[in-house]
């Protein structure tokens, strides 16, 4: 009895972050994007940021680079074009998805890799 308590201990312990987690919808409407992410900072882990501004311009620090850009909204998905350490990265629209507290944006209308996880501050 006492080994199964144990076994059943630690996988409702492994299962109680996934079952915490918060569920990433997708913004669909320019006035949740701007509601919720623009004229804020966002971080990822490694501390790289950026922040999307109310005006059509973002800039950032990405790996000790520069970002500079300019973004709109376009049907459902974000774009941006932008230079990262003076390269032109060229234009990308991007599924943009929110949990309350993080946001990540997912390259070629979600179709392409993911650009990880920001908080939102």
């Amino acid at each position: 009895m006492r080994r199964f308590s144990i076994v059943t201990l630690a996988t409702i312990a492994l299962a109680l972050p996934t079952l915490a987690a918060a569920e990433f919808m997708q913004v669909k409407k320019e006035k949740q994007f701007r509601s919720q992410i623009v004229d804020r900072k966002l971080t990822d882990a490694n501390g790289n940021w950026t922040i999307i501004k109310s005006d059509g311009t973002q800039s950032g620090s990405f790996n000790g680079q520069t970002y500079v850009g300019a973004w709109k909204w376009n049907g459902r998905y974000w774009c941006r074009n932008g230079k990262l350490g003076g390269q032109e990265l060229g234009t990308n629209c991007q599924l943009v998805e929110i949990d309350g507290t993080s946001t990540r944006f997912t390259r070629d209308k979600g179709k392409g890799k993911s650009g990880g996880t920001y908080t939102i501050n």
